[in-house]
């Protein structure tokens, strides 16, 4: 009878010991060698191609942030807490202003939160990215998933927004599941704007697609005034140790958090291993993802990231 015992306690240790292994640890590796190289040469061709003045500054607006676990962001990494960020970027020229990103209601980020302690949200930088939507000459997002679109798919003014969005197919494609209620009608005959090619939309920003996360995933290359270049990555990764340490996310999460869950754990695999040897080849690049909030907040004290909008 003991000898059972012991086999079943084996059993379950094996059997436990390979769960935590595939859904924290398996499939998390960078490429050793990525074919998908990301040609910054061609992008810098492209803004250099272009005319009109570069945008001067980028300008954060967080809606709310939230506290993980730091294996949720990185598989392995088994010490500290990941703190998220929401928000979307003001990109500013003398003239105009770009958004990208719609962020999240305060509804869907109250079912989405993970700490009741440490989870925030404010309303009113909500209303007030909203609001500098209808001002800007165009609404961009990185990719399609419900805390980068909801300041799209939900704004209270979609006839005055439709008009500024530049989205790509697969964007639009998604758009009605995050809308709450019946589709606003303009939404119904949007056209894609982005062709689905790497493409200048505004002299000093290149839209490069990149697949994977999402089927409408795209960075943005930014180049300022100052000749400063950034590159927004939306949610290749969630925090910058993944690009230092090559590993992605692990499948844990990808089964618990992304909704819908598009994600193609290949590319992104690929997509790491090119961030890291373009972060080693370009160091005076800022490499940004969006929800990295403790970088987020570096890049404001000393980099190219303004924390907030000005006050009216």
């Amino acid at each position: 009878m003991l000898k059972w015992i012991i086999r079943i306690a084996v059993l379950f240790a094996v059997v436990f010991a390979a769960a935590f292994y595939w859904l924290l640890m398996s499939s998390s590796g960078a490429a050793k060698a990525t074919p998908a190289a990301l040609d910054i040469a061609s992008w810098r061709a492209l803004t250099a191609d272009g005319e009109g003045d570069r945008p001067t500054e980028i300008r954060l607006i967080e809606v709310g942030h939230d506290s993980a676990p730091a294996f949720a962001a990185q598989a392995g990494k088994f010490h500290g807490q990941h703190v998220t960020s929401y928000n979307a970027l003001q990109i500013v020229y003398p003239d105009r202003t770009i958004i990208i990103g719609g962020a999240v209601d305060q509804d869907t980020a109250t079912e989405m939160k993970v700490s009741e302690s440490e989870a925030r949200y404010d309303p009113a930088a909500y209303d007030v990215m909203l609001a500098a939507m209808l001002s800007a000459d165009q609404v961009l997002m990185t990719h399609e998933h419900l805390d980068h679109i909801m300041g799209i798919a939900r704004h209270p003014q979609p006839d005055k927004l439709a008009p500024r969005l530049v989205l790509n197919a697969p964007q639009i494609a998604a758009l009605p599941q995050f809308i709450k209620g019946e589709t606003p009608p303009i939404y119904t005959t949007l056209k894609p704007r982005l062709s689905g090619e790497i493409e200048a939309i505004a002299p000093g920003i290149i839209v490069v697609p990149t697949p994977g996360h999402t089927p409408g995933s795209q960075v943005i290359f930014i180049t300022l005034d100052s000749g400063e270049e950034i590159l927004l990555i939306g949610d290749i990764v969630w925090t910058m140790g993944s690009i230092d340490a090559l590993k992605i996310r692990p499948v844990l999460t990808q089964y618990l958090v992304f909704k819908p869950d598009y994600e193609n754990r290949d590319a992104i695999k690929q997509q790491v291993r090119a961030l890291h040897d373009l972060a080693a080849a370009e160091p005076d690049l800022t490499i940004i993802p969006s929800h990295d909030r403790a970088y987020l907040k570096r890049l404001s004290e000393d980099g190219p990231l303004v924390w907030g909008l000005p006050t009216p």
